[in-house]
C-alpha cells in the first residue's frame, strides 16, 4: 500500500472521507442492533387495572440482554475498524478502549454497590470487544496485510 503522500488528491480525499465515517460506522452498526433488540426485547406494556402482570421470561430478562451487548460491542469495533482505510488493528484497539470507557460508564460508574449483574455486563463488553480486535488483527493477518 502506498504511503499517505503518495497518493494523487482525489486518493487522499477518498481516505480521509473513510477516516471520517470510522466512527459514524461504528455507532451506526450499534444503533442498528438497538433497533433489533428493541424488537426482540419488546418493552413491557401498561395494562389494565385489575389484569395480573405479564412477567418476562428469563430468556428475556437475563440472556438476550448480555447477547446484544456482546454483539453490540463486537459490532462497534469491527465496524470501525473495516471502515478505516489503513491501520486497521490500530483502529480496532483504539476503538476497544472507546466502547471498554463508554461500557464502564454504563454499567458500572452509574450503578456504583448495586450487584454483580453490572460488573457482568461489563466483563461481556469488554470480552466481546477485545475479540473483535482480535478477528481484525487476523483478517489482516490473513489477507497478508500487515497489522
Amino acid at each position: 500500500m502506498k504511503s499517505f503522500s503518495e497518493l494523487t488528491s482525489k486518493e487522499k480525499s477518498i481516505e480521509l472521507l473513510r477516516w471520517l465515517f470510522v466512527l459514524p460506522a461504528s455507532v451506526l452498526a450499534v444503533l442498528t442492533l438497538c433497533l433489533l433488540a428493541g424488537i426482540a426485547m419488546p418493552p413491557t406494556m401498561a395494562q389494565l387495572p385489575g389484569t395480573p402482570p405479564l412477567v418476562p421470561s428469563d430468556f428475556h430478562r437475563f440472556v438476550l440482554p448480555r447477547i446484544f451487548g456482546a454483539l453490540m460491542a463486537a459490532a462497534f469495533v469491527i465496524a470501525g475498524a473495516k471502515t478505516a482505510p489503513r491501520s486497521r488493528v490500530a483502529t480496532a484497539v483504539g476503538l476497544v478502549v472507546l466502547w471498554m470507557l463508554y461500557s464502564f460508564m454504563t454499567h458500572v460508574l452509574v450503578h456504583l454497590g448495586r450487584g454483580k449483574a453490572h460488573y457482568a455486563h461489563f466483563v461481556i463488553a469488554a470480552v466481546a470487544s477485545a475479540s473483535a480486535a482480535a478477528y481484525i488483527y487476523y483478517s489482516e493477518r490473513s489477507q497478508g496485510r500487515r497489522p
